[in-house]
């Protein structure tokens, strides 16, 4: 597997702990060809919402490369396409997840008796509603705050908020 693959299941696990640690389920899709890579849902109705069984798509994107990473937020560069299917209107809202990992493989996963720790962590954004890339560029760089930080208590956040149909 290569190193790129490696980050890519990483951040698969790392959904799917967080996702866990809620209770929520989580969905793996066998081809992304919709800039999708995981859905995560609940059953019921979340936070006095209105939806029952809300859904959340997730693109998965993941890197070593410390050139990402700023003093306030995290840089990601999206082709074209991909930006213009994570601002686009769809059934179920999208966000974009990026894990963040150290420079080192060997730093990524830490394993003892007591504990199993994935270093560093995932953050999001929903970029719904944006507008266009306004000239003939293939590629845009969005910047995700670093308060945006994919946590148990951010992730059960966006399900209570898809649930009663609020904005990402």
């Amino acid at each position: 597997m290569t190193p790129e693959q490696q980050r890519e299941e990483l951040s698969k696990a790392y959904v799917a702990a967080i996702a866990a640690r809620c209770g929520f389920k989580l969905g793996v899709w066998s081809q992304d060809d919709d800039c999708l890579d995981v859905t995560i849902g609940s059953a019921g109705v979340l936070g006095g919402g209105i939806l029952a069984g809300p859904k959340l798509d997730l693109q998965l994107k993941s890197s070593s490369d410390q050139r990402h990473v700023h003093d306030d937020y995290i840089s990601w560069s999206l082709s074209r396409s991909h930006y213009d299917k994570l601002r686009s209107d769809a059934c179920s809202p999208r966000i974009l997840v990026v894990l963040m990992l150290p420079k080192e493989e060997l730093e990524w996963v830490r394993h003892s008796p007591e504990s199993l720790v994935l270093r560093r962590c995932a953050y999001w954004d929903s970029l719904h509603g944006r507008g266009p890339i306004e000239d003939t560029r293939d590629s845009t760089t969005v910047r995700i705050p670093k308060q945006k930080v994919l946590s148990p208590t951010a992730l059960h956040s966006l399900m209570v908020k898809v649930s009663r149909k609020e904005p990402l």
